[in-house]
Order: structure tokens, then C-alpha cells, then sequence
């Protein structure tokens, strides 16, 4: 899995850089933060990074005690990977998790054992065209 964290995080980078964003490791121990990324215009905004092999895996789970609360200004950058393709890069607004409609999202809350709680991004045929409306290039605006 380090060598997907290590792909996601190179294609993030450069996906963002290409747009004219600047991004920064993360400058304290800021629950459900990877990196911040910075706007020409000073808008800032925070990203979780979670990386999915998307031939082994039909969905991704985001520990809710990782990402912390969703707000406003967090966001889940989830990279998928086909071999001998693009990556595909998702911004997801961290708020969208919080109000799952059980069709791409779900929120999977394990009573007692809070740790194994978690927010989960279904990736399938029929999922896309949802999850589409998330494709990097349909949310880049959102961070300018």
C-alpha cells in the first residue's frame, strides 16, 4: 500500500501544480490532513489522500478517526489505479461523506468500536457517472 501512497501522492502533486496550485506537506499533526494547498488568490484548503487499487478493490474506506470531522475546507483526494493507465484523481468535499446516500457513499458507524467506524466510496460500473461529478477536473475550481 506504500507504493500506491507514494503514486497517489506524485499524481496529486502534479495535478494540482498543472493548475496552479501550491501544496504543502501538512505543517502540524492536524488529524485527517495530508497536505494544504494554497491558491494564488490565499484560498486554502485541506486534503486527505487516500489511495485505492481499483482492479483489487471495489471501494475505499476512510477511517472517520483518520479525517476527523468534515468541514468546509477538507477534502478526500482519492487516487485510483489501473495498471498501465492515468490515474484517476476524485476531490471530494469531506461533507459530501457526512451525508452518504447509500448509492457511491455510506457511512458505516460501528457502535462501540468507534475506531473501526468509517466512510465508505463505493467504486463500480454504475457508481461513475456519480462519482464522475468529482473527477478532479470537475472540482478544480472549488480550490481557486
Amino acid at each position: 500500500m506504500e507504493e500506491f501512497r507514494k503514486k497517489a501522492e506524485s499524481a496529486l502533486r502534479a495535478e494540482l501544480t498543472k493548475e496552479g496550485l501550491e501544496i504543502y506537506e501538512k505543517e502540524n499533526d492536524k488529524e485527517g490532513v495530508d497536505f494544504i494547498v494554497k491558491s494564488k488568490n490565499g484560498k486554502q484548503s485541506e486534503v486527505f489522500l487516500q489511495p485505492m487499487d481499483l482492479i483489487a478493490q471495489q471501494s475505499s474506506k476512510v477511517p472517520k478517526e483518520k479525517l476527523g470531522e468534515p468541514r468546509e475546507n477538507l477534502w478526500v483526494a482519492l487516487i485510483g489505479f489501473i495498471p498501465d493507465k492515468e490515474p484517476l484523481i476524485f476531490l471530494i468535499p469531506s461533507e459530501t461523506l457526512a451525508k452518504p446516500y447509500n448509492f457511491v457513499f455510506f457511512e458505516n458507524n460501528v457502535g462501540m468500536h468507534t475506531y473501526l467506524s468509517n466512510w465508505e466510496i463505493k467504486v463500480f460500473t454504475k457508481g461513475m457517472e456519480k462519482l464522475g461529478e468529482y473527477i478532479s477536473y470537475n472540482q478544480i475550481e472549488n480550490f481557486k
